[in-house]
């Protein structure tokens, strides 16, 4: 995917930080850069186009783990973003830009509510396929497979790699081991939201997805029914919550969720629980609800 991408004009403020940066003498002065700095300053002012490299050096092995061969061959290209938001922009932007043709990108739904708007934004078609069962509310594994199966080659698919957001169904192991098989059969293209990792299951079993699709040498862009309670993950819950009882909530009992039902349970805490609980449970029991 990156191999026909063109080197952009070289920043010779870039190559300047560079070289000061790795200037070990003690009296040194970097007369290039924008801001005026304290004698006790420790350098925390512009970085290099790409971000700060330490970091990403870092932030590049927490995800993909210190044993990952494509580290070492340098296949993979780090950069440093403002936010969640501004990472999945500069993804699909990318994707926009760089790919020719341009791809479809298909999102899973009911899905964080930036994806369409930024895709739309970068002028990418998207397509929307369900994920999430909301009969038994869990993960509709069926219906994933279905759209890979069914998309145009190329096509990229937009995965939350763990905690998904806002209905905390994560693929096992084994189904992420499926999807990576028909998405390879497809030629399409995974680009992972890790939002949440360490959130879940811990930071090693959170990066499982992304970790798999690397070493499989993927080109990759980085409640009725309560039982679905104990199989979600991470910091949400999508509780099967009409509109009107989510309204109840806020306006009877001050309980504060969107309309969907989607909670952060760390909203929870061991003096509201309780009360939370009897409120749900008395909202689903109004008749017509």
């Amino acid at each position: 995917m990156l191999d026909d991408i063109e080197a952009g004009p070289p920043d010779p403020m870039y190559t300047l930080k560079k070289w000061a940066d790795g200037d070990t003498c003690d009296q040194k002065a970097d007369l290039g850069a924008k801001v005026e700095l304290s004698k006790q300053s420790l350098g925390h002012d512009y970085e290099v186009t790409t971000g700060n490299p330490e970091f990403l050096h870092h932030a590049a092995r927490l995800i993909l783990g210190q044993d990952c061969s494509r580290l070492a061959s340098s296949h993979v290209a780090s950069v440093q973003t403002i936010s969640g938001t501004g990472a999945n922009h500069l993804a699909v932007l990318l994707l926009a830009k760089c790919i020719v043709p341009q791809p479809k990108v298909f999102i899973g739904t009911p899905s964080w509510g930036n994806y369409k708007p930024m895709l739309d934004l970068v002028g990418l078609s998207t397509v929307e396929y369900p994920h999430y069962n909301e009969i038994d509310r869990t993960l509709d594994f069926p219906s994933i497979l279905a759209a890979i199966t069914s998309a145009p080659r190329n096509s990229v698919f937009i995965f939350q790699s763990c905690c998904n957001n806002p209905t905390g169904a994560d693929p096992s192991q084994e189904q992420w081991h499926e999807l990576a098989m028909a998405l390879r059969a497809g030629d399409h293209i995974p680009l992972f939201d890790s939002a949440y990792q360490g959130l879940g299951r811990g930071l090693e079993e959170d990066s499982f997805a992304v970790r798999l699709f690397a070493k499989l040498g993927f080109s990759m862009i980085t409640p009725g029914h309560w039982g679905h309670i104990l199989e979600e993950c991470g910091l949400f819950s999508f509780l099967k919550l009409s509109p009107r009882q989510c309204s109840v909530l806020i306006q009877e009992f001050h309980i504060y969720l969107p309309p969907n039902g989607r909670i952060n349970i760390s909203g929870l805490n061991k003096s509201n629980v309780e009360r939370v609980a009897r409120a749900i449970d008395y909202v689903v029991r109004l008749p017509d609800a």
